[in-house]
């Protein structure tokens, strides 16, 4: 990006130092291993945990923890990479688990994550900027939070008081100056 839409986002946050690709490379294949780790997980916790299953089936679950991933990144680029990358692993691990242990998934419903799935570089891109400062790091922080709420009760009919608790989460996570970043 040039210009004035550079320098405006560059008052937003301003990336962090550069660091070698080995060190990308690293922190990539953790977040590949996260997301597989993180689906396995969820569809285990889907099969032989009952509160387990509906606790992990929460968007806000998922939304926190790309919000994280994407708030201790080095840069917007990175943030957009990171999320995709836990995403991109953590769904086709969880439809394989499904399938290995006789579970049962609507193919709606992996659509509709496959398709969120594709959105994560933009979300993590714009999540970066929202633990920012200024107007519009606030506007995006609070459209993430919105979204949290909005999800909560579109998807599944209610806010629960996990989603609360991940909402108070992921608002101290962009709001709070904490010192944490990754690579």
């Amino acid at each position: 990006m040039r210009g004035k839409a550079a320098a405006f986002l560059a008052g937003v946050r301003r990336p962090g130092p550069p660091v070698g690709k080995m060190c990308v490379l690293r922190c990539g294949l953790c977040f590949l291993l996260a997301g597989a780790a993180a689906g396995v997980l969820a569809q285990l916790a889907d099969l032989f945990w009952a509160n387990g299953g509906d606790f992990l089936s929460q968007m806000s679950v998922w939304i926190f923890l790309g919000t994280l991933i994407s708030a201790l990144s080095r840069s917007p680029r990175r943030a957009a990479l990171y999320v995709l990358l836990f995403s991109a692993a953590m769904l086709p691990a969880y439809y394989l688990t499904a399938e290995l242990a006789g579970g049962y998934y609507s193919p709606a419903f992996a659509a509709g994550w496959a398709v969120f799935c594709c959105l994560t570089p933009l979300f993590g891109w714009l999540a970066w900027y929202g633990r920012g400062r200024g107007w519009f790091a606030r506007l995006i922080g609070a459209g993430i939070l919105g979204t949290m709420l909005l999800c909560a009760a579109v998807l599944f009919d209610r806010v629960r008081a996990a989603d609360l608790a991940f909402l108070i989460l992921t608002a101290i996570l962009l709001f709070w100056r904490l010192r944490g970043r990754l690579p």
